[in-house]
């Protein structure tokens, strides 16, 4: 099931190449309706999964909400407002595969009871972070084919580098403190509060 709806992402995200000639609605209609997603991206990143039968319930919600972004991305052709949408489908992806790697052991499961359930979970989220991954160097891509470097941008990049694993350099951090900072399309706090993206979200 899971894997059925990666596929299902990415021919969707492929396709919209092939969209570049809908009419764009005017940038004040883009933001308020971003802004209006806000509100369901903060409850489903917000969301702690505490048994596998959460996962299946949040995998609908973030069928749902990925739909609403490609809504927008599909007729809009503004870059910034594009940079955005693929940023925040990406972090759809790699917030819930963060938040599946943590659900919580069984009250009394012994060693090898863990090592199973983190090996199916595993399972669970590796192509939650495949998309997540994918998405984000679209976003960065577009970013840099378009000349935008928000803070959108520069939290997409700031990604591929943790996710990379390579260290954080001065201008890495002042990105990461203003996006811990910040007030309105913020981070997902799984991504950022943690420090680690897709396998790094592990259990320490």
């Amino acid at each position: 099931m899971v894997m059925m709806r990666v596929l299902a992402s990415l021919l969707v995200l492929g396709a919209l190449a092939a969209c570049a000639h809908a009419p764009a609605p005017t940038s004040a209609l883009t933001v308020r309706r971003l802004a209006v997603l806000e509100h369901d991206l903060r409850a489903f990143t917000g969301t702690r999964l505490t048994s596998l039968d959460d996962v299946e319930r949040e995998l609908g919600a973030l069928e749902e909400l990925r739909l609403a972004y490609l809504d927008t991305l599909a007729v809009e052709v503004a870059p910034r407002e594009r940079v955005l949408c693929l940023l925040r489908i990406a972090e759809l992806h790699l917030d819930l595969g963060a938040r599946v790697r943590r659900v919580p052991y069984p009250a009394g499961a012994s060693e090898a009871e863990r090592r199973s359930l983190d090996d199916l979970l595993s399972q669970q989220a590796l192509p939650l972070e495949a998309v997540g991954r994918g998405v984000l160097a679209q976003a960065v891509d577009e970013a840099a084919a378009h000349g935008v470097d928000d803070r959108f941008a520069r939290r997409a990049r700031l990604y591929q580098r943790i996710h990379a694993g390579e260290s954080l350099d001065r201008a890495d951090l002042a990105v990461l403190r203003s996006e811990l900072a910040a007030r309105t399309f913020t981070a997902p706090r799984t991504l950022l509060e943690a420090g680690r993206i897709g396998q790094r979200a592990a259990r320490r």
